[in-house]
């Protein structure tokens, strides 16, 4: 089958994981070396590769002018001096255009990161993962950042590993880098962290993205960050700090007032966040007044903000919130608030508040599970959100409600009968024609039997408006994979006849003026298309 792929003109992405190459990758070396190969993205995740597979691998890479991305993570097997040699070879090759690289699980070695580290010296090479190396010593990391300042790389994952504060302080002088990841490098002091991003400051680095969770960065390394934050020439764009308290002591972990010292340092600055997550944190009532602040100020670029598992967050500090979710500029589009102490008062004025919203997409809200009432979400408060969805008031209501919320988790505590029709809505939700979204709500919620059916409001309207209505029921969907229910309008318009037979049987009415025999006639034209 490998073989049968050589010199394909549309072949530009492979994939072949969790299996068994072994050293049987001659096929898929003849696809590389092909001189009509057009491969751009190399997936080869846990293939158990043994040496003379690998080493027939990168004997084809090496010869590969088109290989953009190349994935071998969880490939224990490669890490031999032998593996790592072929794999540089690779990375200096003339020939070689690769500009990302995945080894993370790999059982990186000292000898491997070293080895590497030469290799992308000079290499094309400008995102690279390493994450879950933990072999590797904090001395062998500080040796193989050092020889990364000399490279080009712009992104890196070294989360999970052994990087002490001199490695950090080496990661520092990369000053090509826009994006890291460092999540639970446990070995990293707060006072390691402070050094690295006041060095960050000083050479004004052009970080975009950065990601250090699961970190013991204290309180003197948040304040640190937000004074770099703080800089006009800030360019980050995606902040993720997720479980800031890690320490088995607590003693390191971002305080309350450490997060209150945070937002204000960086509330009047220029930072346009387009994702920011804090899950997991001790932000208080106060820290969470002032972080309202901070994402009303951007929130015409912030899209995505996750506040799960905020647990220091009272009721009384959630009622910030709903203010910040009527913002004119509002453009999220995914809020995460899943298990947190919200209550039927915090939903129902979320739902009011995103009745008009037309960005918000996702929606986590399952609060954490107590026996006190008054810190659950009981029906009331999912009521309010399927009538966010679906307000079944009236036609005009439905019309107006919110057609694009359409992702909120199932809560498993509650019964499940009370997201019927909340998940049938948000289903409908997903599709991108929102006229035909709103128009298949109408359908079902007022005209779909004769107990619902509002047919009457049809009846009482003009008939100058009956051209109208006639092509709205009737109307034919011209969407394609259509999500979740798709109700046809033909037993609406089998009713509208059956209640105004004289608008379509001109036998059974008096003789009509002009006017009213040319509306009578476009009617009928309409429905005779439609039946």
């Amino acid at each position: 089958m490998i073989e049968g792929l050589q010199g394909h003109p549309s072949l530009i992405k492979l994939e072949i994981k969790d299996g068994s190459l072994g050293s049987n990758c001659t096929a898929l070396g003849k696809v590389l070396k092909h001189p009509k190969c057009k491969l751009r993205e190399l997936h080869l995740v846990e293939n158990n590769f043994d040496h003379e597979g690998f080493s027939a691998l990168c004997n084809a890479l090496a010869d590969n002018k088109t290989l953009k991305k190349l994935f071998l993570s969880n490939n224990k097997q490669i890490s031999t001096p032998a593996g790592w040699r072929a794999l540089s070879t690779v990375l200096q090759s003339p020939n070689c255009k690769l500009i990302e690289l995945d080894l993370h699980s790999t059982a990186m070695t000292c000898y491997a990161v070293d080895t590497l580290g030469s290799a992308l010296r000079g290499s094309s090479v400008k995102a690279l993962n390493l994450s879950f190396n933990n072999l590797v010593s904090s001395a062998g990391w500080q040796t193989f950042l050092t020889q990364l300042s000399q490279s080009s790389m712009q992104t890196i994952d070294l989360g999970s590993n052994k990087i002490d504060d001199y490695g950090l302080d080496e990661l520092a002088n990369i000053s090509t880098l826009k994006s890291f990841k460092l999540t639970s490098n446990s070995s990293i002091t707060p006072f390691g962290w402070r050094s690295f991003f006041n060095s960050l400051q000083r050479r004004d680095t052009q970080l975009v993205k950065l990601d250090i969770s699961g970190n013991d960065i204290g309180d003197v390394g948040l304040a640190a960050l937000g004074s770099l934050l703080s800089t006009s020439s800030s360019m980050v764009k995606t902040l993720v700090m997720r479980s800031m308290m890690s320490s088995l002591d607590h003693t390191t972990h971002v305080t309350p007032q450490g997060w209150i010292s945070f937002f204000n340092t960086i509330q009047d600055s220029n930072l346009n966040l387009i994702k920011l997550n804090l899950g997991r944190n001790i932000i208080d009532d106060e820290g969470m007044q002032l972080l309202v602040r901070l994402v009303s100020s951007m929130s015409s670029s912030l899209n995505e903000l996750t506040l799960r598992e905020n647990r220091s967050i009272t009721p009384t500090g959630w009622q910030a919130l709903p203010g910040y979710l009527q913002n004119p500029d509002f453009v999220l589009k995914s809020l995460d608030l899943a298990g947190n102490n919200l209550n039927d008062d915090i939903v129902v004025a979320m739902a009011n508040a995103l009745a008009h919203n037309h960005t918000l997409e996702n929606l986590s809200i399952y609060a954490c599970v107590y026996e006190d009432d008054d810190l659950s979400i009981t029906e009331r408060g999912w009521e309010a959100v399927s009538t966010l969805v679906c307000n079944k008031t009236s036609i005009m209501d439905t019309y107006n409600s919110n057609h694009t919320l359409n992702y909120v988790p199932d809560d498993e505590d509650n019964d499940f009968d009370l997201y019927n029709d909340l998940y049938k809505y948000l289903n409908l939700n997903e599709n991108k024609d929102k006229e035909e979204v709103a128009r298949q709500k109408i359908l079902i919620t007022h005209f779909f039997d004769d107990t619902t059916s509002k047919i009457q409001e049809l009846l009482d309207m003009e008939l100058e408006m009956m051209p109208t209505v006639v092509e709205w029921i009737g109307r034919r969907p011209t969407h394609s994979n259509w999500k979740g229910t798709n109700v046809s309008g033909l037993s609406t318009m089998f009713n509208l006849m059956r209640r105004l037979p004289d608008l379509f049987d001109s036998s059974t009415q008096k003789k009509p003026s002009a006017g009213k025999r040319k509306r009578i006639q476009t009617c009928t034209m309409l429905v005779d298309s439609y039946s």
